[in-house]
């Protein structure tokens, strides 16, 4: 059954201004079909940077840790991102997020925004969901579990696709 999966995933998870405001940072995995972390890396930039209500702000502020700066912009985590899509990609790896909708979704609509003339048949397809994969293995898809501590702090977009790629492996291999 196994060999019916592709042997390469990229799992990742963005932070943003609230659930509709922009991605300020991007963290993923890159692991084969057994788990083992073969890739990772992180994008991110000020929160400043990004649009997004005040409220929302007021939240990511009391609740997502300091992140290490490597971009001026939103553009520039968004174009980062998308080249290490594109490398990923072309080593065949699938694309995976958890609950995808709506910061995951929006990030990558943001990204083939950006230069859609170049990107617009370069997207995931399909877009993987480590919730809906866990629905399907019969466990609860919005569930909160416990982290180990490579997948610490949440909310840091590393740790958290840290810790989507160790669910959907759980999910899809019956782990």
């Amino acid at each position: 059954m196994a060999s019916d999966f592709p042997s390469r995933y990229m799992v990742f998870d963005v932070e943003s201004i609230g659930l509709h405001g922009e991605g300020f940072a991007v963290g993923w995995v890159v692991i084969d079909e057994a788990g083992t972390e073969i890739g990772a890396g992180m994008f991110a930039c000020y929160p400043s940077e990004a649009m997004g209500a005040a409220s929302d702000r007021a939240w990511v502020a009391a609740n997502c840790p300091t992140l290490p700066v490597n971009c001026s912009t939103v553009y520039e985590v968004r174009a980062a991102f998308w080249q290490a899509w594109l490398k990923e990609k072309d080593l065949g790896a699938a694309l995976v997020a958890d609950c995808a909708w709506p910061v995951e979704a929006r990030f990558l609509a943001a990204c083939v925004d950006q230069a859609p003339n170049g990107r617009r048949w370069e997207g995931p397809y399909p877009l993987h969901d480590v919730a809906s994969a866990r629905l399907a293995a019969g466990l609860d898809p919005l569930a909160t579990v416990e982290r180990l501590p490579s997948e610490e702090p949440k909310h840091n977009p590393l740790m958290d696709a840290r810790q989507s790629a160790r669910l959907w492996l759980e999910a899809i291999h019956g782990q």
